[in-house]
C-alpha cells in the first residue's frame, strides 16, 4: 500500500513541477536555472555562490557559470565590500534582475493558482503546507546527520 502511495505522490509531484516549469519557462528569455538563482537572490539581500548552489539544488560549477552570465547581463552584481575567492563571492540582485524576474513570477503565480490553489480548499492547502514542512524538516535533519557522518 505505501509503495503505491509513494509512487502516486512522487508522480504527481513531478508532474506539477514540470508543468510549473514549462509555464514559467515560456514566460521568459532566462533559463530555468537563471530564474531560480534570481528568485533565491530576490529573497535575500546578498548570498554567496555556495549559498545559491545549496538553496537552488544546482551544482556549484553551474551556479558559478550562471552567476557570471547574470553579472554580464546586469541582473546581479558582486555585493559591495564582498571579497574572497570566487566560491565565496557575495552577489545580489539588481533592479534589472528584479524586472527580468517579474514576468516569471507572474507565470509561476498563475500556474500555482490554476494547478494547486483552485484544486485545494484553504484548509487542505494549510494541511498540505504543514505536512510538507514536516517532511522538509525530516529531510534537513537527515542531511545534517549525513554531513556529520561524512566528516567522521
Amino acid at each position: 500500500m505505501q509503495h503505491q502511495q509513494w509512487r502516486d505522490f512522487a508522480e504527481a509531484g513531478w508532474d506539477l513541477y514540470h508543468e510549473v516549469r514549462r509555464r514559467t519557462d515560456e514566460a521568459s528569455f532566462l533559463t530555468h536555472s537563471e530564474w531560480r538563482l534570481l528568485d533565491a537572490l530576490s529573497r535575500s539581500p546578498r548570498l554567496r555562490i555556495s549559498d545559491l548552489a545549496e538553496r537552488t539544488h544546482i551544482g556549484m560549477s553551474t551556479v558559478s557559470r550562471q552567476v557570471s552570465r547574470l553579472i554580464g547581463a546586469g541582473f546581479i552584481e558582486v555585493a559591495v565590500g564582498a571579497r574572497g575567492d570566487a566560491r565565496q563571492k557575495w552577489v545580489c540582485i539588481t533592479p534589472e534582475g528584479r524586472a527580468a524576474q517579474l514576468p516569471i513570477d507572474a507565470a509561476r503565480d498563475r500556474a500555482a493558482q490554476a494547478l494547486v490553489f483552485d484544486v485545494l480548499s484553504p484548509a487542505e492547502m494549510e494541511d498540505l503546507v504543514g505536512m510538507m514542512r514536516r517532511v522538509g524538516d525530516r529531510v534537513a535533519a537527515a542531511d545534517r546527520i549525513a554531513a556529520v557522518d561524512a566528516d567522521a
